[in-house]
């Protein structure tokens, strides 16, 4: 998913106006939201595996996961800089 979506956002995000790094974060939470969102998602699969509990188990469990990922993702669209922050730490403190 990286690889494919990754050259296609960053020229529209560079011409938006949109740093390369809070591109990369936003588009790796949404593959995050994405494997972890039933009902193929590979996160799924992998629970049940590892765990081996019935898919519906694992699927009811996966809400509160996703919400929370939902939850970051809208947080780091309204605020840009919480995105930045290490990076700007790491590299203008």
């Amino acid at each position: 998913m990286l690889l494919i979506l990754t050259p296609i956002f960053h020229p529209i995000a560079v011409a938006a106006g949109i740093g390369p790094v809070l591109v990369g974060v936003a588009v790796t939470l949404q593959v995050a939201i994405g494997s972890a969102t039933p009902p193929f998602g590979c996160d799924i699969f992998t629970a049940i595996a590892i765990f081996r509990r019935p898919y519906a188990e694992v699927v009811r469990g996966t809400p509160p996961f996703i919400v929370m990922l939902l939850l970051v993702a809208i947080t780091l669209i309204a605020f840009p800089p919480l995105a930045l922050f290490l990076r700007d730490l790491a590299f203008h403190g």
